[in-house]
């Protein structure tokens, strides 16, 4: 009936969506006013008056050109904002592990030095570690949380003056230190946490300090920023490529999930090889 092929036709004149969804979609539509025809027919309407009635109820072009074009943005404009969030949370975590790891980098690991600093200046004055010195010390390192343990040596010579150079490493290789305090390595796993370690003199007095570095934390956003990032531009595949072929195929599904922006490529290559062909 060509007053029904003329109407799809005028109602999916404008439609944004690619050719073939264009296509199926008119196939339903005809489908749909072809049925109700007939079933017009069968009441005892002519032809021209079930067509007529047929596509009054199926609402009038303009209606449906409105409807269509409102459902098409919409689409558009949510896979848009998928899109664009997606990219949004890749470069947060960019910049953000950026910034944060080298400031905590630096910082943890100039930590030990500036805290050794601390320790012998309380120390300077004294020829040996006293109990006062030791709680001192202690109390030191239950301020910084950070710390993990800390060696003090006594760096003394035999000829009364500090130990320097080859002769003061060779010295620390095989000495026990004068105090020791261990906390324990409770650091939180989940953040592949690691310590620095810093050793300063000054005087009779050397110390080592291992100190927990708090830079993981910056890994950890990167990390789940690129698995946010990964997780929405896989959706995001998926729907274009469901937009594109009309078929929800398990293969590009997998594909998108394991290669994300280089399976994409690939799929955006092999269909317009394809478009090329047809």
């Amino acid at each position: 009936m060509k007053q029904i092929e003329v109407f799809v036709d005028s109602v999916y004149k404008n439609a944004s969506a690619n050719k073939k969804e264009i296509k199926e979609l008119k196939g339903e539509m005809r489908c749909h006013l072809l049925e109700a025809v007939h079933e017009l027919k069968k009441e005892g309407k002519s032809e021209q008056e079930a067509v007529q009635i047929a596509i009054e109820r199926f609402g009038g072009e303009q209606e449906l050109r409105s409807e269509l074009s409102k459902l098409y943005y919409k689409q558009k404009l949510y896979a848009k904002g998928m899109l664009l969030a997606a990219l949004t949370l890749l470069i947060i975590s960019i910049v953000s592990f950026q910034f944060l790891y080298q400031r905590d980098y630096l910082n943890s690991h100039d930590f030990p030095h500036r805290f050794n600093e601390t320790i012998i200046n309380n120390l300077k004055d004294h020829e040996s570690i006293t109990e006062e010195a030791k709680k001192e010390v202690e109390s030191l390192i239950q301020i910084n949380k950070r710390v993990n343990d800390v060696e003090i040596f006594f760096i003394e010579g035999l000829d009364g003056k500090p130990l320097e150079g080859e002769e003061l490493f060779n010295y620390l290789d095989n000495a026990k230190p004068v105090y020791y305090y261990s906390g324990g390595d409770d650091s939180p796993k989940w953040l592949w946490a690691g310590y620095s370690r810093g050793g300063n003199s000054m005087g009779k007095w050397f110390v080592y300090t291992s100190a927990f570095g708090n830079y993981e934390i910056s890994i950890l956003i990167l990390v789940l920023g690129i698995a946010l990032y990964w997780a929405l531009f896989t959706i995001w595949a998926i729907i274009f490529a469901f937009h594109t072929t009309r078929k929800a195929s398990v293969l590009w599904t997998l594909i998108f999930l394991f290669f994300n922006i280089i399976g994409f490529a690939f799929f955006l290559l092999l269909t317009n090889k394809k478009r090329l062909v047809e």
